[in-house]
């Protein structure tokens, strides 16, 4: 019995990106929350839980972008 070489597909780690995206996500719209403008109509937690969930979605969907891209490169 012979061992052939062969090339290692190495694929990226789908939950992996997503959560990094998601919590890169969430701290930039806490961070976006607290140095904007402020609201009246808003309560600060409000704004903060809005901006943070909108934001999180956001990354986690750069990080399935960003994962999906890499996973065709390879």
């Amino acid at each position: 019995m012979s061992q052939r070489p062969g090339t290692v597909r190495r694929k990226p780690n789908f939950p992996a990106f997503l959560l990094t995206g998601g919590l890169v996500g969430l701290l930039a719209g806490f961070f976006l929350s607290v140095i904007g403008p402020v609201d009246a109509r808003y309560e600060a937690t409000a704004a903060l839980g809005f901006l943070g969930l909108f934001c999180a979605g956001l990354g986690v969907l750069v990080g399935g972008i960003v994962a999906v891209l890499l996973d065709k490169r390879s």
